[in-house]
């Protein structure tokens, strides 16, 4: 008997001449030609929320890690459930889960049932992991020309900053294009970040937004919202939401410059054992939920690299091991 061919979720981009973004969007094209199950299908509801988290800017990083959460909430009642029952079991005072802060007993305690709950959630986990010596993903001089007459609007903005709200932009836009459809409404909600810093710097990041999607979309949206985790009721619901990517964006960005310490260099399609050496505890606990692909909260994640004895930028999907050794 003939198996019944799943349609294709992923709608991928046709323009060789879009460079990186091509070559990413093929890869996930035969990622899904191997495994049709392997992306959700966001299809289905009115509304794709996004939200973003962002590590590595510290010196000692290697690697700056951009985490994207996208989720159709209407089906993610699970999620509101365990998310709930979690809070009053461990969280009381409304204390967020953040990377940075998973020290303390309550948060510690909290972990493995805030990732379970979050495994319930119908979405793609996607996160780039970006090397550090690439100084621009947009220009080959390796700085961005804020003198173009298109860019002088925003040459109030330092430089990194810059190249970081264009890399966040163009990503969001890329799986966006790819996973939604006809005349759905986005809501996107970044983190307290220096993209999205006050009104103004939230109000250009929108419109910035708005031009670089229309770049990758085949289709017309209806509406484009963009908001911070500032806006967020005292439910906490989309800091909640906003924590996944932060815990994966800070675990990642440990990973992989402990193994960059350790002399474990990190390459494009290469299978990653965690934990390395002197790998905090909270980062492998996350690394081993990380590496599970089997649940309806699906996970990708990228390296993008120099090209080595070239001035190309490559880019490769990352595999893991979890902490038992099998492959997942």
């Amino acid at each position: 008997m003939n198996q019944i061919a799943l349609p294709h979720i992923w709608k991928p981009l046709d323009d060789p001449s879009l460079g990186l973004m091509y070559t990413f969007s093929q890869s996930i094209r035969k990622l899904e030609i191997n495994d049709p199950n392997f992306l959700p299908d966001l299809c289905k509801g009115s509304t794709i929320l996004v939200v973003s988290d962002y590590s590595g800017e510290h010196d000692t990083a290697s690697y700056q890690s951009l985490s994207f959460l996208f989720a159709d909430l209407e089906r993610c009642t699970t999620w509101e459930e365990m998310r709930h029952r979690l809070r009053q079991r461990f969280l009381t005072d409304g204390r967020r889960m953040a990377f940075k802060n998973l020290n303390d007993k309550e948060r510690k305690e909290a972990l493995p049932y805030f990732l379970a709950a979050a495994d319930s959630i119908p979405g793609l986990s996607a996160t780039l992991l970006i090397d550090k010596h690439i100084k621009s993903l947009f220009a080959e001089s390796g700085e961005i020309d804020r003198s173009q007459p298109e860019l002088a609007t925003y040459a109030h903005w330092r430089k990194a900053p810059f190249e970081k709200l264009l890399r966040v932009v163009h990503f969001i836009s890329f799986f966006i294009a790819g996973l939604s459809r006809q005349n759905q409404d986005v809501v996107w909600i970044t983190d307290e970040d220096e993209i999205a810093a006050n009104e103004l710097r939230l109000r250009e990041l929108t419109k910035i937004w708005g031009i670089v999607i229309r770049n990758y979309l085949r289709h017309n949206l209806r509406h484009l919202r963009c908001g911070t985790t500032k806006s967020a009721d005292r439910s906490r619901q989309l800091e909640d939401l906003a924590s996944i990517p932060d815990l994966i964006a800070g675990t990642l960005t440990e990973v992989f410059t402990a193994q960059q310490n350790e002399g474990l260099m990190p390459t494009r399609n290469l299978l990653i054992v965690p934990p390395v050496r002197n790998l905090s505890s909270k980062a492998a606990e996350i690394m081993s939920w990380f590496a599970n692909t089997s649940l309806p909260l699906k996970r990708l994640a990228y390296l993008i690299e120099p090209v080595e004895g070239s001035t190309n930028i490559g880019i490769g999907r990352l595999q893991f091991y979890d902490s038992t050794g099998s492959k997942r």
